[in-house]
């Protein structure tokens, strides 16, 4: 098993095929080499990535914006796996700014995941900015405050609503991987200083 999500096992296979997909890019000789320790820092980054994506296709489940497929035999798609979104709406990438504040597993999910972006525009949807933080940006800009917080007219007004809602993103899919989701040994957070290869120390 990768992980267990809602108590269900998500297959060590999504793993697997995604790694053997890295190594058989043009660019695989910048990963680092097979069983080493890098190496498994690298599949527990991974690791993180998928999970984030599979917690985003069963939250969708949840939302009743994906239907979960009929059961399947022993050795088929798991359901999770088998999910697949409805219409999903497009969305700007992240600028590097941004990518830095949320960290390179949820950029990386969110950049390439249409069911976490998804998920990121239904779990903000009421996020707004207020009178007060959009009057004290713009004076900060030495701009003419807009009238209404929650309708951008310029990009910088823009900008600082996108920033607001990523910001509730990453606090919504932080709490949600903790209730969520249960990682089996081997396979722990690639940060978690319990497990032998992480080599940061204070």
């Amino acid at each position: 098993m990768l992980a267990y999500l809602d108590g269900q096992p998500v297959p060590r296979r999504l793993l697997d095929e995604r790694l053997a997909a890295f190594r058989a890019r043009d660019a695989a000789c910048v990963l680092p080499k097979p069983a080493t320790r890098e190496a498994r820092q690298f599949a527990r980054w991974v690791t993180q990535v998928i999970l984030t994506e599979q917690l985003c296709l069963a939250e969708l489940t949840r939302q009743g914006e994906l239907t979960m497929p009929e059961p399947v035999v022993e050795g088929g798609a798991s359901p999770l796996q088998a999910m697949q979104p409805a219409a999903v709406a497009g969305a700007r990438p992240l600028d590097v700014s941004a990518a830095i504040a949320v960290g390179s597993i949820t950029a990386a999910a969110l950049g390439g995941s249409e069911a976490v972006r998804r998920v990121a525009e239904l779990v903000t949807s009421e996020v707004a900015i207020t009178a007060e933080q959009l009057a004290y940006a713009a004076d900060v800009l030495g701009k003419e405050a807009p009238r209404d917080p929650a309708v951008p007219v310029e990009r910088w007004h823009a900008e600082l609503l996108d920033s607001a809602r990523l910001e509730a993103f990453t606090r919504w899919l932080n709490a949600a991987r903790h209730e969520r989701v249960q990682l089996v040994h081997g396979l722990e957070h690639p940060g978690d200083s319990n497990q032998p290869d992480n080599l940061h120390r204070h």
